[in-house]
């Protein structure tokens, strides 16, 4: 479910921005350290607002929250490596330490949890 990432990600968010081109989207903002937003509570908390259309949004965060709904249904199909690697990395800190926040962001995008337990399941295979 590195769909949800885009999660999110976390918070996908907060991972990897992204701008949708034809076959892949961007790399525009593959530079973004996920690690430093994820170690800020304030950074993640407006992160997630944004993807909860509950506060302000940078740019890229709104081009997350446009793209998450795709990511999500393709399992990040046009996400380069790098940016599966971040959305990986969200997913793993919201289900780990912010499991409210995942709840929260799953229930708005992925409310039959079709691609979420997919994705746990994939995650629990894998290492960041």
């Amino acid at each position: 479910m590195v769909k949800l990432i885009v999660a999110i990600v976390c918070c996908i968010v907060l991972a990897t921005p992204m701008i949708q081109a034809d076959d892949i989207y961007t790399s525009k903002y593959d530079n973004i350290n996920v690690d430093d937003i994820l170690k800020s509570d304030r950074l993640v908390s407006n992160y997630f607002q944004c993807l909860m259309d509950n506060g302000a949004c940078p740019q890229e965060g709104n081009l997350l929250k446009k793209l998450l709904p795709e990511a999500i249904k393709n399992d990040c199909a046009k996400c380069s490596e790098k940016q599966k690697i971040g959305i990986e990395k969200v997913i793993r800190f919201l289900t780990e330490n912010k499991s409210d926040l995942w709840k929260q962001i799953v229930a708005k995008y992925d409310p039959e949890e079709t691609y979420s337990q997919r994705y746990l399941e994939k995650l629990k295979k894998v290492k960041v």
